[in-house]
């Protein structure tokens, strides 16, 4: 217990692990056909127990525990490309002391995304949760690559990824048998406008995506 809590915490506090747990809209919020007790209803997070200095949400985890169906991850890293550009830039400025206008390097992300329960399978949600995900980190974080590892047998993977987002194999590690696949833009905000625009063409509701970062948990 005293390892799985360590553990936890230190996924909390580092910053380069974004965690987020899929709830299913169907298992939050019932048909009007179920009676009254199988409603799900998310309560405010309250703001008055504080362990560590870090807010915690005992009832909104005890009241949307039924409807946890996966998770999804961004792991960020230095993309290598950008730490080269970079120390090119600032190798050149200190030759010629001029100013150099190459911004922050810009960090790359592994994308990591399970769907655990069957039921919530096959129906499109993949590629939602991904697109949001990916909205998230371009928007926000100003991610201008995102990659994937999938072993060469998850199929179901490698059709969401490769055929249905328009990732690019990019790697293949045969002792491990697991393809690495990008999806790459030449900045932060046409990775936005390539997001939005890929939403459209995946059919869904161009109103369900919404900004994950600004909406109150409420």
């Amino acid at each position: 217990m005293e390892q799985e809590v360590e553990m936890q915490q230190s996924w909390r506090d580092d910053d380069r692990k974004c965690t987020f747990i899929i709830l299913a809209r169907d298992l939050l919020h019932a048909s009007n056909t179920c009676d009254d007790s199988t409603q799900l209803d998310i309560p405010p997070p309250p703001s008055d127990k504080q362990v560590d200095g870090i807010c915690v949400y005992p009832k909104l985890v005890a009241q949307t525990l039924n409807a946890m169906i996966g998770d999804i991850n961004l792991f960020l890293s230095e993309d290598d490309e950008e730490v080269s550009e970079y120390l090119q830039d600032s190798n050149n400025k200190c030759q010629d002391g001029s100013e150099s206008n190459t911004p922050a390097i810009v960090q790359q992300a592994e994308l990591d995304l399970m769907i655990a329960r069957p039921s919530h399978r096959n129906k499109g949600l993949g590629a939602e949760l991904a697109l949001i995900m990916m909205h998230y980190g371009a928007s926000v974080l100003k991610i201008r690559r995102f990659f994937v590892k999938i072993k060469d047998t998850n199929t179901s993977s490698l059709r969401l990824f490769r055929d249905k987002l328009d990732f690019s194999q990019c790697a293949y590690a045969e002792c491990f048998g697991e393809y690495e696949l990008e999806r790459k833009c030449k900045s932060a905000s046409e990775m936005v406008k390539w997001i939005e625009n890929k939403w459209t063409l995946c059919g869904v509701e161009r109103s369900r995506l919404y900004d994950l970062h600004k909406c109150p948990l409420s």
